[in-house]
């Protein structure tokens, strides 16, 4: 019994001075609300990180119509949801290269064909959705993205490369692309 009570003393104070166990989590910064004062806005939080080209996207007008490219881009968010924001969109169409590193061949058309240039590139144009009547029109709640009917003439047998590119106006420039399978 006297042994016990040194050595029960000892243990105590080698649990006290050295805490074995799990060490308090890392403080995080939280997120900013109306209260509190940090000097990132809220915004940032829900400002698109990434674009997606969904599968949707292919090409329609056999039925008579006049041939077109349906294109349907998603903006998502840091928590990966899809949303809706300002921006301008431009697409480029390549051939795609079979068997091969650079799958991304020749372009073959870019859109749009508007009046509203890029001040670095005044060739290429883009659709600018800085406009909500505009950015309505083109979005889709249903699948929660955009939709820009591209007007092509696929040849016959041949396969494609989409690249969608975005812009928006907290200065991100994002970027997807997708294969389109074999054109009837």
């Amino acid at each position: 019994m006297k042994v016990i009570a040194p050595i029960s003393q000892l243990l105590f104070i080698f649990l006290v001075v050295f805490q074995p166990g799990c060490e308090p989590p890392a403080p995080r910064e939280p997120l900013p609300t109306a209260g509190n004062d940090s000097n990132t806005p809220l915004c940032v939080y829900y400002a698109p990180e990434k674009i997606d080209i969904l599968p949707l996207t292919g090409f329609k007008g056999d039925s008579g119509g006049e041939p077109e490219l349906d294109a349907y881009v998603s903006l998502l968010d840091s928590a990966g949801s899809q949303i809706k924001f300002p921006a301008k969109f431009r697409f480029e169409l390549y051939d795609h290269v079979l068997r091969s590193a650079e799958p991304k061949g020749k372009r073959v058309r870019i859109w749009p064909d508007s009046e509203i240039a890029d001040p670095n590139e005044p060739r290429i144009h883009w659709f600018d959705l800085a406009d909500p009547a505009q950015n309505n029109r083109h979005w889709r709640d249903f699948v929660r993205a955009y939709q820009f009917t591209l007007p092509f003439r696929p040849e016959s047998g041949k396969s494609y490369i989409l690249e969608a590119t975005c812009l928006t106006y907290n200065g991100r420039r994002l970027t997807a692309e997708m294969a389109l399978g074999k054109a009837k």
